[in-house]
This record gives C-alpha cells, sequence and structure tokens, in this order.
C-alpha cells in the first residue's frame, strides 16, 4: 500500500529521470586473464605487451595487478598495492605452487605460467555453464545474484580500461616507458549469503568494476561479469 500512496513529486521525479533510477546492466566476458606484473621487474614488459593485444577482444577480460616485492630494487610501483601481492600468494596456496614470481600469467584462475600463446588463452575459456552470474549497478550499490548451491567467493575488481603509460626513472627499467592495460585499483570480497550479495562503490569516473565468482577451494574461475 505504501508504494501506491508515493507522492506524486516522488513520480514525477523518477518519470524525467529514468536513467537514474534504472539498474546498469553487465556484460559477461568469456576469458578472464589476470596478469601480476611489476614495473620494477626487467622480464615485465613482454608480458604486458601480451595482454595489451588480448585486451582488443571483448570477450577477453584482462586485469593487470602491480605487485610490490620487487621495489626494493630501486623503483616503487606506481600502481602497486600489498593486497595485490596477497592475491597472488592465495593464487599460489590455492594452486600448490612453491612461490610467486613476475610476470605470472593466470587463466581463468586455474593455470598459471610467465608466458602464454594466443592460443593458450583461447583454449582456457570459462565455464560455458557459468553459474548465472548478474551484476548490477544502483547509484553506488552493485548487487551480485548466481544460481549456484557451492561455497563460492565473488571478488569484486575496480580497474582503469585502456592502456596507461608509465615513464620508469630507476630500477632495473629505468629510463623505458612501460604501458600497462586494465591496471587495477582495488580488490573487494562481496559478503555472499549463496544466492545475492551487495556492495557500496562510490562511482568513479574512469572506473570499470569486474565480479569474479571463484571456487573456494580451487580459485577457479567460474563466472565473470563487467560493469561501468
Amino acid at each position: 500500500m505504501k508504494n501506491l500512496l508515493l507522492p506524486l513529486a516522488v513520480l514525477m521525479a523518477a518519470s524525467v529521470s529514468p536513467v537514474t533510477m534504472a539498474e546498469e546492466p553487465a556484460t559477461n566476458p568469456t576469458h578472464v586473464v589476470e596478469l601480476f606484473t611489476s614495473q620494477g621487474c626487467s622480464s615485465c614488459p613482454s608480458a604486458n605487451r601480451f595482454v595489451t593485444k588480448l585486451s582488443d577482444d571483448p570477450s577477453t577480460l584482462v586485469l593487470s595487478y602491480g605487485v610490490t616485492y620487487w621495489d626494493y630494487l630501486g623503483w616503487v610501483d606506481t600502481f602497486g598495492d600489498p593486497e595485490f601481492t596477497q592475491r597472488q600468494r592465495d593464487y599460489r596456496d590455492a594452486f600448490g605452487a612453491a612461490n610467486i614470481y613476475t610476470p605470472q600469467i593466470v587463466l581463468g584462475g586455474s593455470a598459471h605460467s610467465p608466458r602464454y600463446s594466443k592460443k593458450d588463452v583461447v583454449d582456457m575459456g570459462l565455464p560455458e555453464t557459468g553459474v548465472g552470474l548478474s551484476l548490477t549497478r544502483s547509484g553506488d550499490v552493485l548487487t551480485v545474484s548466481a544460481d549456484a548451491a557451492q561455497n563460492l567467493i565473488i571478488d569484486i575488481v575496480s580497474f582503469t580500461p585502456g592502456i596507461q603509460t608509465v615513464d620508469v626513472k630507476s630500477g632495473e627499467n629505468g629510463g623505458r616507458k612501460l604501458k600497462l592495460t586494465n591496471v587495477v585499483t582495488d580488490v573487494r570480497t562481496v559478503e555472499w549469503d549463496g544466492k545475492t550479495g551487495t556492495i557500496v562503490m562510490p562511482q568513479v569516473e574512469g572506473t570499470q568494476y569486474a565480479a569474479l565468482v571463484h571456487d573456494q577451494q580451487s580459485a577457479k574461475i567460474l563466472d565473470a561479469a563487467v560493469i561501468n
């Protein structure tokens, strides 16, 4: 009954500004490529270039994380964050790997290597069935829903789409201009009740958000979605 008795002014506002009231839809990539890289690592520029080429395909989500453990070599990574280093350690533990390294390319949360071919990436798509992932935005609130009974971890990754150029002044890449694609700026985990979850992510100009649905045990990405 309360909904039927809304003041006329509210109804008029909704009719005048439908875009602000509507939920914004997301797109679902079929491939997710995560690159753990460092501006202080002389082996990383080739991997940066590789994932940049992959990002030309709209069905492939590329995410570049700046790690921090090479900062001592003389250049502090301008995009680095200890949380991204921890994300890489979490993958290490899920994979049963001995250590972390750069560059490290992770395909669909399922496999990792310092280098891959384009064919390798094509062959490592996300599961076709997915989990019925839906990601919508209403104002500053992102809402995630999925049709899945298994235990999931859902991460919201904030990133700056496109290429950014960094003029490295010192360290192993001193004097080089590095180009990095879809640089990650934040990662947060959604509180998930088994059906839906919400998280407040203030709208930041020039930022996009990706929902990555991980299997809790293996860290494999079961589904993904991207929204502005």
